[in-house]
């Protein structure tokens, strides 16, 4: 039997917005993932695709790249860290377009990307009992937390560790494992990711010595 013909489960707002609305559907799933990230897991099916959790994500993705867009121009920072040409060339129109058209693409791929590295582990570990359709409704709902970068200074810092924190509560209860099985998931590609982003520094800073 598939979490779907379970009894008891329903998506969340944002996959019922022809019973909500757009503007209160994307709020409410909002909500729910920031203030009861175990609810919406704990209830959600499988079986209904992933192109809602996705168009999630990238919707969440503009509004975040607005926001970024909006910072940057008022805390006026580019211009003196990357000097005046490339702080001209943030401060432009063709600047702001490109993040509205790309971000959605961009975190898109990394949703996928990290969705199946993390369901490569869980499955490693014997955490899987749901196909990928489970890890990624997770990895793409769990984005919401990433609004909290509209905070100025510490809000990137915040929604990334808030991030962490929802995906595993999300894939433990989306796939009923425990929860060390869900860490160790969700930590693995993490660690990848800063190992390989440590060893471009340290190319980047070998190269500049070199030179």
């Amino acid at each position: 039997m598939t979490r779907t013909e379970l009894r008891g489960l329903r998506p969340p707002p944002w996959e019922e917005r022809d019973r909500y609305g757009f503007i209160n559907a994307l709020v409410l799933t909002i909500r729910l993932v920031l203030l009861e990230p175990g609810r919406p897991f704990r209830g959600m099916p499988l079986g209904l695709g992933v192109l809602q959790p996705v168009l999630f994500a990238a919707v969440l993705a503009v509004i975040g790249a607005v926001f970024d867009w909006m910072w940057s121009l008022a805390l006026g920072s580019a211009p003196a860290l990357l000097g005046p040409r490339l702080g001209n060339l943030l401060r432009s129109p063709w600047f702001g377009a490109g993040q509205f058209l790309l971000s959605p693409v961009l975190v898109v791929a990394m949703v996928f990307v990290r969705a199946g590295l993390i369901h490569l582990v869980l499955r490693v570990v014997g955490g899987a009992r749901f196909g990928f359709e489970a890890t990624l409704r997770v990895v793409a709902y769990s984005r919401a937390t990433r609004l909290l970068s509209i905070i100025p200074f510490c809000g990137g810092v915040l929604g990334l560790i808030w991030e962490l924190a929802v995906t595993i509560i999300g894939i433990a209860r989306m796939h009923g494992c425990a929860e060390w099985k869900a860490i160790v998931a969700v930590a693995i590609p993490v660690l990848l990711g800063l190992a390989v982003w440590t060893s471009w520094l340290l190319a980047m800073a070998g190269l500049a010595l070199v030179a």
